[in-house]
């Protein structure tokens, strides 16, 4: 085996072997006496990128037999793995996001496609814009992964973070996040998800630095603002802000735990490095769209990830368009119930309502994503 890219990462990769890819390979294509050649292991994701898991991009040729024939093929897979430092792994484990992750996958996923088969007798199965995942499993028997399909192999790339999400991915998102949550709406109606713990807790509110976190974010916006020249005002309602809140560890709860006019499943980790993007080879318009990492996903209302990505991942130019955003969304949400048999006693004034209550929660996400892009950066 060859892994390439970082010395000494050897260790974190020890458990990829020819068995475990033969079983995936098999999973995935449902091809059966397969040899697997060889293969190659590359981090996917560099350190300090801010991903709590490590992140490989796995390579493998094999031999497969197919009516007596031996062909030569290959395969390329993303895989999302525990960390081998202690102290990353205890964290990862103790706010439970890759069982989370694992569970989604697994139980949530899963069953937004099997009720549209069993209780809607659909055809025509509307699927998440999540990746496809092959394999997932948060026990160390045969090994705890989450094993998904290349997307880069397929022409999707991230968007640029630094100059935000255009107009038009916006648009693309709004309409993934209205079927995702619709399809949201349908497991919570037929099943009993929603009163699972998993999906229930918020897992910052078990790390004991969150709270520091929030406030630093705070203070820094604070002190930026206090030298810039006109902004001597908004500096001193920001200061206020701090003091009122006291930091605003209690009020980013609140926020979170007000239910709203709505509640559905909802991605919960909305911001423009969880979101993979297609564009078209001439036009270079967005024409795809998947949603990664769904290790926040959580019961709740849907505004939360509306909101985080706006505030999170956009521009202010680009904010101007919000009310037509928001439009589209809802209308999208609205017309994929229907399409599900399901009828939503949810106004455009609710959704807007719902909207207004919980725009501190953008603010205060913008603020969090100051200091905690190095909660994880060691990774």
């Amino acid at each position: 085996m060859e892994v390439a890219g970082m010395e000494g990462v050897h260790q974190d990769v020890d458990d990829i072997t020819v068995d475990f890819l033969k079983l995936i390979i098999e999973k995935d294509t449902g091809e059966e006496e397969i040899d697997v050649k060889d293969f190659h292991v590359e981090r996917a994701t560099e350190a300090g990128e801010n991903f709590a898991t490590i992140v490989y991009r796995i390579q493998a040729s094999y031999i497969c037999s197919c009516d007596g024939l031996r062909t030569n093929r290959e395969a390329v897979y993303i895989g999302k793995f525990l960390p081998v430092q202690p102290k990353h792994r205890e964290t990862l484990q103790q706010i439970h996001l890759f069982e989370r992750e694992v569970v989604v996958y697994n139980d949530l996923i899963q069953t937004m496609i099997n009720l549209q088969k069993e209780k809607l007798r659909r055809e025509d199965i509307l699927m998440p814009d999540v990746p496809r995942c092959i394999y997932a499993n948060d026990e160390s028997t045969p090994i705890a992964a989450v094993i998904m399909e290349d997307l880069c192999g397929k022409g999707f790339r991230l968007a640029d973070k630094y100059q935000g999400l255009q107009p038009d991915e916006v648009r693309l998102l709004m309409k993934a996040y209205g079927q995702f949550h619709a399809l949201g709406v349908l497991v919570d109606r037929h099943t009993e998800f929603s009163s699972r713990p998993i999906f229930c807790e918020n897992a910052l509110e078990k790390l004991p630095e969150f709270g520091d976190m929030l406030r630093n974010g705070l203070e820094i916006v604070w002190k930026v603002l206090e030298n810039i020249s006109g902004q001597e005002e908004n500096a001193r309602r920001v200061t206020n802000y701090i003091k009122r809140v006291d930091g605003g560890r209690d009020r980013f709860f609140q926020l979170i735990g007000a239910k709203g006019r709505l509640q559905t499943f909802i991605h919960g980790d909305c911001w423009c490095n969880n979101m993979m993007f297609r564009y078209d080879p001439d036009t270079r318009a967005p024409v795809g769209i998947r949603i990664l990492d769904l290790q926040d996903v959580a019961y709740g209302n849907p505004c939360r990830d509306l909101l985080e990505f706006l505030y999170c991942s956009t521009s202010k130019e680009t904010r101007k368009e919000t009310p037509a955003f928001f439009k589209l969304y809802y209308d999208t949400l609205v017309a994929t119930a229907q399409s599900l048999g399901i009828t939503l006693e949810y106004s455009y004034q609710d959704f807007q309502k719902d909207v207004e209550e919980r725009e501190e929660f953008g603010f205060l996400m913008a603020m969090l994503g100051i200091p905690r892009s190095n909660l994880f950066s060691e990774l």
